[in-house]
């Protein structure tokens, strides 16, 4: 009898327990059993929007603004265009906001807490009107479908992700510094059309420096300045998100392809100092040489240089080494310049030695004239006379004119003397004078466009 009563009663308890446990079913779910009744869109027995819901109405909140918190794991820095000033970037877009509007199935299979839909679904909903600030192109990748997902949250929130390339304009690209220079550029978000007081912005983002792959720049990503956090608009200010990308270019090619070989250029046009004045063509050759390979070097780097409104730190290098090697050139032009004009002087001596010739031999008929006449006159002893005067003069005559000769030649042998001293001193004094204008060169230059340079752009920012 005892086992027959407690039968019956227990199942009386269980069937009690079933009909309590889905009352407390329906009261939770009411809201989204009322919104079924009412010819709601339910969307995968996961959710649903009333009839009244409207695409273009911000979500009610509890006061404040509306929340929209971002995730932002960046992948890499998948290019840099200088030239363009763009860059691209690969990330997951993703971004979470509360719509209390959405009914939402209690009864669903939420496991953590959400449950994944088709990221289709997405059009059903009012969705944030981010925009990113300088964007040139969205890129969504698609296999079979767009490569994304749409989380519903059981508390009622909505996260959609979705994978991205995103090109952006980098307005703060300056090349005045080339190859050494150093870029700001940023990731901005903002809402275009609910300023601060109806919508916020916030999030995290991540960066995988492991991931990236090889640049012409070294890449670091961080938080954004607090003087882009907020948008200033005409009436009234919006509220802003995203990330600094920091962006130095790597020296090390540079270095190989251009530094060393111009400074290389420049030092082998010190050797022409220690080439003998006299060889004209292997000095000539060697310093022409070195200015046709460095105005090519200069015109074939120039074409690679971004577009800049100021000289660059490159062309100031190479123009500078053209410079040196130019004033080698000048430094020979004037030590030939010189041998001409010694040239010239013994050219004009010969010439007037030329001149003094015949003017000297003149005297010789009028003495044999003299004799004849004396001759026909009979007076012997006046001729042997003259011929004596005459013998002593021809042997003054060739004293004057060997002294003078001899003077002559001293004078020559002082100036070739001097001619010869003035080539030694001058390339002597530009072996020492060259090298120290090019240390002096490379040190105002690095320091200029190393420290002075960053230093100044920094303070001006």
């Amino acid at each position: 009898m005892t086992s027959r009563l407690v039968i019956p009663s227990i199942l009386v308890i269980m069937s009690m327990c079933t009909t309590l446990q889905d009352r407390s079913e329906r009261s939770a779910n009411a809201k989204y059993l009322d919104c079924i009744s009412k010819g709601g869109k339910v969307v995968s027995h996961v959710f649903c929007l009333p009839p009244s819901y409207r695409k273009d109405v911000l979500p009610p909140t509890d006061g404040g603004p509306l929340l929209v918190y971002f995730k932002l794991p960046v992948s890499e820095i998948s290019e840099i265009d200088d030239h363009k000033s763009i860059l691209t970037i690969r990330l997951n877009y993703k971004l979470r906001w509360a719509e209390s509007r959405m009914a939402v199935n209690e009864s669903a299979d939420w496991g953590e807490g959400e449950i994944n839909i088709s990221p289709d679904n997405v059009d059903l909903f009012w969705t944030p009107d981010v925009i990113i600030h300088d964007l040139v192109s969205f890129n969504k990748p698609e296999i079979l479908n767009q490569v994304g997902a749409l989380e519903i949250y059981r508390d009622g929130r909505v996260y959609y992700k979705v994978r991205s390339d995103i090109t952006v304009v980098c307005k703060a690209m300056e090349f005045g510094q080339f190859p050494l220079d150093k870029h700001k550029c940023y990731f901005i978000l903002t809402s275009f059309g609910y300023d601060a007081e109806h919508m916020v912005l916030g999030g995290q983002f991540h960066y995988e420096r492991q991931n990236q792959r090889t640049l012409p720049f070294n890449v670091d990503i961080q938080p954004l300045p607090e003087n882009k956090r907020v948008v200033l608009g005409s009436s009234s200010n919006y509220s802003a998100y995203g990330f600094e990308v920091l962006l130095s270019r790597s020296l090390g090619p540079f270095i190989l392809s251009v530094y060393l070989p111009s400074a290389m250029f420049v030092m082998m046009s010190w050797v022409s100092f220690f080439v003998p004045p006299d060889i004209v063509p292997a000095r000539i050759v060697l310093l022409v040489t070195l200015c046709l390979v460095l105005i090519n070097m200069f015109n074939s780097t120039t074409t690679r240089i971004p577009v800049s409104n100021a000289v660059t730190a490159m062309e100031v290098w190479l123009l500078a080494c053209m410079l040196l090697v130019f004033l080698s050139l000048v430094e020979y032009a004037i030590i030939l310049r010189k041998i001409v004009i010694h040239q010239r002087n013994i050219e004009r001596r010969r010439r007037k030695q030329m001149l003094q010739r015949p003017s000297d031999s003149s005297n010789g008929p009028s003495l044999a004239l003299l004799l004849q006449k004396e001759e026909g006159n009979g007076e012997i002893h006046t001729k042997v006379a003259d011929m004596r005067n005459g013998s002593k003069n021809s042997k003054i005559s060739k004293n004057s004119k060997w002294r003078t000769k001899v003077k002559r030649n001293k004078c020559q042998i002082v100036s070739e003397a001097k001619l010869t001293q003035f080539k030694l001193s001058f390339d002597r004094a530009a072996t020492y004078v060259f090298p120290l204008m090019f240390i002096l060169f490379n040190i105002c230059y690095w320091t200029v466009y190393l420290v002075i340079m960053p230093d100044f752009v920094q303070y001006g920012k």
